[in-house]
Formats: C-alpha cells, structure tokens, sequence
C-alpha cells in the first residue's frame, strides 16, 4: 500500500478506502462518477458539457479543412530556431534559452506550467520530460504537469481552459520519425493525410483553443530525429 502519510502531515486530505473484493472497483467507478455529478451541482456547472473540448475539437476541424484544400498545415512563422527546435508564440528572443526564461518568468505563486507533449510516448521521450518538469518545478517554485498529446485533451485539456487562467502551457511537437497514412476510403489504399498532420492539427487546434481562453502558451517544435536527445538541449538551455 502506498504511504501517504507525508501528504497527510503537510495538510492535504487523505481518503482510505478499503474494499472487500476485486469487484468492489465497479462500485468505486460509480460512486465517484455519482459525486462528480453531485459536485457540479453544487458547483453550478454542468458536468455533462464538454464545451472547452468542442471549443479544441472546432479549430482542429478548421486546421484540417485548411490541410485538405492547400496541403500544408498553418502552423504559422517561429520566432526563432536554435539548435535544432523552432520557438512558436511567447516573447521576441534571440536564443531558445532566452524565449524559455522570459516565458517562464510569467509564473506567479499560484501559476502552473503544464506541459503538453505532442511526441511519441517512449521510455527515453518520458524520461527526458520528466527530467524538463522537475527543473522547471525546482527552478521556479511552480507545480507541473506532464501530459502526452492528443489523449490529455479529453481529461486535463477541459481544466487547461476552463480553470481560473493560472496556466503555463508549453506545447512540445515534432517532425514525426515514423508516420502512417489514414486511407480515405476503407480498403483503399489512397490517403490525403497521415497521423501525423492530424495529431499536429490537433496539437495547432488546441494551441488556439487556449491562446482564445486568454492562456500564455509557447510551442517547441523539434526538427532532430532523436527526440529525447533534443529535449535534453531544452534542459541544458534552462539549466
């Protein structure tokens, strides 16, 4: 079992909750499903409205549609490009350490910087992100969060832009090493766009999702192959 008495002495609520049988989960999944329902109420809010999701899901549509009739996602112009990632959004800079320390020093005391990894969700990319989390966590005295795109969009992706706006996004993306066509047709071998432009047109979509919700938001873009290899040049920029 897990020690959460650390939490415990540092004030923080802690629930036990002990169950009989394996089959118990069941029950667990409703009566937390029953106390959200009941949480919204009291809340005010619906939670069986999704709109921050819609708002996310109506640019990607929008991006898609711009891929399909020009054949090339509009990604915009970066800011700058040092060492082999592309600084999109955030303030004029003139190195990639400078662009990151001038969007990071936005954090107030009740900020947090959350992380939305549009990369491939290996060991080594997993390991290297964690590795950029905790820096900024110690270095800036702000909670992060890690989350691998697209996935998160349908969890944390609501609270990123219907929260009070503490929220700094850092949205990390990449030139894909491996990608897959999607068939227009089942059967058919004909495709007009591959996984990869549609999670980058998810990625862009939410991007615009948040900058319209008022949120402070920077993307990397890396170019290399070895994605794990380029988000540790990100750390040494900041270390």
């Amino acid at each position: 079992m897990p020690d959460l008495s650390r939490l415990g002495e540092a004030g923080h609520p802690v629930i036990r909750i002990f169950l009989d049988d394996v089959h118990d989960i069941g029950a667990q999944f409703f009566l937390w499903e029953f106390a959200t329902a009941v949480a919204g109420h009291v809340l005010s809010l619906n939670p069986f409205d999704q709109p921050d999701v819609e708002a996310t899901k109506s640019h990607t549509r929008a991006a898609v549609d711009a891929f399909l009739r020009t054949g090339r996602l509009q990604t915009g112009e970066p800011l700058l490009t040092d060492q082999g990632i592309s600084v999109f959004g955030g303030m004029e800079a003139p190195t990639l350490r400078d662009a990151l320390i001038a969007f990071l020093l936005k954090a107030r005391e009740d900020s947090y910087v959350s992380f939305q990894a549009y990369l491939p969700p290996e060991p080594p990319v997993r390991k290297a992100l964690d590795g950029l989390r905790i820096l900024v966590r110690d270095r800036y005295r702000v909670a992060t969060t890690l989350g691998f795109g697209p996935r998160f969009l349908h969890s944390t992706g609501q609270l990123h832009k219907g929260d009070a706006g503490q929220g700094l996004f850092v949205q990390i993306t990449c030139t894909d090493p491996r990608d897959l066509a999607i068939p227009d047709e089942p059967g058919h071998d004909r495709s007009t766009m591959s996984f990869g432009v549609l999670k980058a047109a998810q990625a862009i979509g939410d991007a615009q999702a948040l900058t319209a919700s008022g949120r402070r938001i920077v993307r990397l873009h890396i170019h290399g192959p070895d994605i794990a290899a380029s988000i540790d040049t990100i750390v040494r920029a900041l270390a």
